[in-house]
């Protein structure tokens, strides 16, 4: 696994998207959602898992995460959405249970999270929430813990939480948790799609290795072709997704338009110099007005967290 210092926790500034103000004893950070703008899958390893090359790459779209140090040992939590679980199933959770079961078993964090992005969604929502609370409970507590023990704790939570770690567009390997950060080459701009269900990654994985095909390729962009193996297994079932997916490739705006992850999020790629707008309140016209629509661009820097 690569062990490169990755930086700290995105903080957010004060504004609408704060939960609370910050003091001493708490922080509210930012936990960004991500796109694969590729997903090859190679094969299948020895442990079950797919041997994955994805280029996955932060969007300045995300969660907001309030953790606060409290006197009781453990973990407390809440969440804007009723909907997720708050025990150890929650993967914020679980990484905050196992960070303090490690590293500080007399100290607690109470954990808000606003949550903003869809679940289900192949944005990687959740991972990021842990990776999240693993770097701000290091920070928040003072703890001697190093990278490459957050890391290898990251890659126990999930494939794709030691990604989120580096807040850095990269390709990621093995199963996911080998991260090679890059710079990329392009920049990226669009519009989300998330239909309103949710599609089980497990689930996707084991109807690709029911019937291994490689996905459609699309344009081919400065930083790779898009790509995504999952795509065959998940459209097959889920017919909503490849009409969404080929009415975005036919708007005058869009440059091409692919599945992220193991979905059900499908996503646009503006043309250079188009805007959002008109084509987001198409989207609402003309795929159901339940789905969640969204403008995103890819994440940077810290400065582009509001």
């Amino acid at each position: 696994m690569r062990t490169s210092p990755f930086p700290p926790p995105t903080r957010t500034r004060p504004g609408p998207g704060a939960s609370k103000h910050e003091s001493p004893s708490n922080m509210q950070l930012f936990a960004p959602a991500k796109l694969n703008l590729y997903l090859h899958i190679l094969g299948r390893r020895p442990d079950g898992f797919h041997e994955l090359e994805t280029l996955m790459v932060p969007l300045k779209l995300g969660d907001i995460i309030t953790l606060e140090e409290r006197p009781e040992p453990g973990v407390g939590f809440t969440c804007t959405d009723d909907s997720l679980p708050t025990d150890v199933t929650n993967l914020a959770v679980k990484a905050a249970i196992q960070m303090l079961e490690r590293y500080a078993p007399n100290r607690g964090v109470s954990i808000h999270l606003e949550k903003r992005l869809p679940h289900g969604a192949g944005l990687g929502g959740g991972s990021s929430d842990a990776a999240t609370v693993l770097g701000g409970v290091r920070e928040l507590l003072g703890l001697s813990v190093s990278d490459e023990e957050i890391l290898e704790l990251a890659a126990t939570l999930g494939s794709d939480v030691p990604f989120f770690l580096y807040r850095s567009a990269a390709i990621c390997r093995g199963r996911g948790e080998i991260v090679e950060p890059v710079q990329l080459q392009g920049k990226y701009r669009g519009v989300l799609i998330h239909p309103g269900f949710a599609v089980p990654t497990p689930w996707a994985y084991k109807k690709y290795a029911e019937s291994p095909t490689a996905g459609k390729t699309g344009v081919a962009l400065p930083d790779g072709t898009l790509r995504n193996d999952l795509e065959p297994p998940v459209f097959r079932k889920y017919l909503w997704l490849p009409a969404a997916k080929d009415w975005l490739r036919a708007q005058p705006e869009v440059l091409d338009a692919l599945m992220s992850g193991s979905g059900s999020c499908v996503f646009a790629l503006l043309k250079d110099g188009e805007e959002a707008t008109s084509l987001m309140e198409r989207c609402t016209e003309e795929l159901g007005p339940n789905c969640w629509v969204a403008e995103f661009e890819e994440f940077v820097s810290p400065s582009d967290v509001t």
